[in-house]
């Protein structure tokens, strides 16, 4: 693969950051059934972004690849199953950059013996994406399990990572 960059969003970057949430929630429209709103705009708000940024630094990391924005990774720190838990919440690669391994080696930098265990979901109807973890994260080094009440999830599909 080519030089991948992970780098932490700042609060100068929450522009580009609510444009590229834009076309990830287009694209998971077909699974999230969300509707655009009637300014043309879907159910993210900038300030809210903005917000979060400032709130959060470590929550949001730009994707660049051999200098050109590729995408972008959101991580929550979440209360599941009791504790609190780090969540892979949205990974979003452009689509003319997927194919490259870019998304193992989101997962694989982030998601690290140190860090133990972290909840990643899918849409439930995004069979590609499922399909997609399933396959792949014995190959990136990672063991994942079926949380015992993540399966009457009528939205997603969650799976317990952690780096082996």
């Amino acid at each position: 693969m080519e030089a991948l960059k992970i780098i932490p969003a700042t609060l100068q970057d929450a522009t580009v950051l609510f444009r590229l949430m834009q076309l990830y929630y287009f694209e998971a429209s077909a699974w999230s059934d969300e509707d655009i709103l009637p300014e043309g705009l879907y159910d993210c708000d900038y300030a809210d972004v903005e917000a979060t940024l400032r709130e959060q630094p470590r929550w949001a990391r730009l994707l660049w690849l051999d200098g050109k924005l590729c995408g972008f990774v959101l991580v929550d720190d979440v209360d599941f199953q009791g504790r609190r838990i780090q969540e892979l919440a949205d990974l979003f690669v452009l689509p003319k950059f997927r194919g490259k391994g870019i998304a193992a080696a989101v997962v694989t930098a982030l998601v690290t013996p140190e860090t133990g265990q972290w909840l990643l979901a899918t849409f439930r109807d995004d069979l590609r994406a499922h399909d997609f973890w399933r396959r792949n994260l014995p190959k990136m080094g990672m063991a994942f399990e079926i949380p015992v009440d993540g399966a009457d999830d009528a939205t997603f599909n969650r799976l317990l990572i952690r780096a082996l």
